[in-house]
């Protein structure tokens, strides 16, 4: 069956391609930092409930990390709106036919959102009235958070595949389309969802520093449990990044291994300091942090260049009209920065509030 690309927006791009896909990744990186800390903190918060009946430090861990994960949701939501819009921007033409084939999956997200923010909230503030259902409530904002990624990874995969598009849409137009047939998908949702849990390991370690003077004991714990999580996950995602990369098809593959050299560096000098935060992650949990940040910058980048091979000749967005609208898009610069600076603030007021006080005697 050929290959069916709806035509471009008529109205153009609203800036050089190249500054929208800057802007697509530098948005995608804060959006996954935040996301890593949601999807890791609510399943390890579930654990922790589940231990907390017999272990005082995971009791403690549990209701520290359930203070935090509704606001990390929230920053998760808000964060993920800026990259959303530019791939629609960007990409329009690939997003809306991969969400109309999978149309009632997707619209399903809002629901699994709604009710996993819920259900955090209920952990947080009703812990009591939910009595013995605050573990199993927990486990279900995980597994809903979990689901909504892996409904995003569906969307993603058929995003990169034009050419299952018209095949997808004439063999039915019910809009229940899933891209299991797709040999990335699974490789690829691990890819995300191990990475979390070694992002979390982080902040669980940052969290342990914070209580290094009022409660020096469980701090000291935390340090060990957080490192093993970082440790554990960072070792299990080169296993699934490698399976990943395997994955691919054959060209796009070889350009991480050679072909390209821009691609390779960047893909190489990611592993790279992944393999130096393991090393250094005792030592410093800050260096460990700033290292993994780095890391996670370079994998967009690498997923931006997947989507543009495998995209190819499709959908090319250095194609596409341009028609700019500087005044807008200064506009849109402005409220960033702005916008950025207020999350900013906000997130150093709250683990300002968070942190325990010193009671002098």
């Amino acid at each position: 069956m050929p290959v069916v690309v709806p035509p471009p927006d008529p109205a153009g791009l609203p800036a050089p391609a190249w500054l929208l896909q800057i802007l697509l990744v530098f948005t995608f990186v804060l959006h996954v930092l935040a996301m890593n800390l949601l999807v890791g903190g609510t399943t390890i918060m579930a654990i922790s409930l589940r231990k907390g009946k017999n272990s005082t430090f995971h009791a403690e861990l549990a209701k520290r990390l359930s203070k935090a994960l509704p606001v990390t949701m929230s920053l998760t939501i808000t964060l993920g709106v800026a990259p959303l819009l530019f791939v629609q921007v960007l990409y329009g033409q690939a997003f809306y036919t991969a969400s109309v084939l999978m149309a009632w999956p997707w619209l399903s997200v809002v629901a699994l959102v709604l009710l996993a923010y819920y259900g955090l909230y209920l952990v947080q503030f009703r812990p009591d009235w939910l009595g013995k259902w605050v573990t199993p409530i927990a486990w279900v904002s995980a597994i809903f958070i979990l689901l909504v990624g892996l409904l995003f990874t569906h969307n993603a995969t058929l995003n990169i595949s034009p050419t299952k598009w018209a095949e997808m849409y004439a063999a039915s137009a019910s809009g229940l389309h899933l891209n299991w047939s797709e040999p990335s998908l699974i490789p690829r949702y691990l890819h995300f969802i191990v990475a979390a849990f070694a992002v979390v390991g982080l902040g669980i370690m940052l969290l342990a520093a914070g209580y290094r003077k009022t409660d020096a004991e469980w701090s000291a714990e935390a340090l060990r449990y957080g490192a093993r999580w970082f440790v554990g996950a960072t070792l299990v995602q080169f296993a699934v990044g490698l399976w990943f990369l395997v994955k691919l098809p054959q060209g796009v593959m070889m350009n991480f291994l050679g072909t390209n050299m821009v691609d390779t560096i960047v893909l190489w000098v990611g592993v790279a300091l992944a393999v130096l935060a393991l090393l250094v992650v005792q030592r410093s949990a800050t260096g460990a942090t700033v290292l993994v940040a780095l890391t996670i910058t370079l994998m967009a980048v690498t997923r931006h260049r997947v989507r543009q091979m495998l995209l190819g000749e499709h959908l090319n967005v250095n194609t596409l009209p341009v028609n700019p609208q500087w005044v807008m898009f200064v506009i849109f610069a402005v409220l960033l920065v702005i916008g950025l600076a207020v999350v900013g603030w906000m997130v150093w007021k709250f683990a300002k509030a968070s942190q325990p006080q010193v009671v002098s005697e």
